[in-house]
């Protein structure tokens, strides 16, 4: 049975950007930056990226993601795509589904894993808990 192994942490402040409405939904560019937290290094390393997201009919949100965690030879780019579910109290939940890419001698195990990041985000913060997913 897989099981879910935290790989780190990410804690990071939100924009906006309201694209418009469009055939499939409302489209909002979230863009990101904040630090991520791993066992897997000492310290914080920096995140940055955008999520591209369509408003649903049902208020809850397509999720599409590009990101990196790191500079230079540290960096680790992500692309995710998933669901933020709308709460009552106007924060969301997103659920993702991740993939890596990296050149880092150190983290290169992570081009062959699926992550899955479950989080919170509300008043242009956002938290999350990204998982390797293992066998």
């Amino acid at each position: 049975m897989p099981e879910l192994e935290l790989f780190c942490t990410i804690k990071a402040d939100l924009g906006m950007n309201i694209i418009g409405d469009g055939p499939l939904g409302r489209r909002i560019d979230f863009p990101f930056e904040g630090v991520a937290t791993s066992e897997h290094w000492e310290g914080e390393r920096p995140v940055k990226g955008i999520d591209y997201v369509t408003v649903r009919g049902d208020g809850n949100m397509d999720l599409d993601i590009r990101a990196v965690i790191g500079e230079k030879r540290e960096a680790v780019s992500y692309r995710g795509s998933g669901v933020s579910i709308a709460n009552e109290d106007r924060s969301a939940s997103p659920r993702e589904l991740i993939v890596f890419s990296t050149g880092n001698d150190d983290l290169a195990w992570l081009n062959n894993e699926i992550g899955v990041a479950l989080g919170h985000g509300a008043g242009g913060k956002l938290d999350l808990e990204v998982y390797i997913v293992k066998d």
